[in-house]
């Protein structure tokens, strides 16, 4: 009896630590370098191009660089 009592609890806590494990797929996570672009006071695009999608940081001064780039240049790792 205490065999099958233990099985099932023991089965019961594997159960609840699986279902915590996939809780949501759906969470998303914000991309650095967009979100300094823009709280440096630039506006963040997404263009197209022959190699793909390109995260590009348009300056207060106009002028444009890649996002990615700009955000390495101004944190040291």
């Amino acid at each position: 009896m205490s065999r099958i009592l233990l099985s099932v609890l023991g089965l019961t806590a594997l159960a609840a630590c699986d279902q915590a494990a996939t809780s949501d797929s759906n969470t998303q996570i914000a991309n650095p370098a967009a979100t300094f672009c823009v709280e440096s006071g630039g506006k963040y695009e997404i263009r197209d191009g022959a190699d793909g999608q390109t995260g590009v940081c348009i300056l207060a001064s106009g002028r444009e660089v890649d996002a990615w780039e700009y955000f390495r240049e101004n944190h040291s790792i």
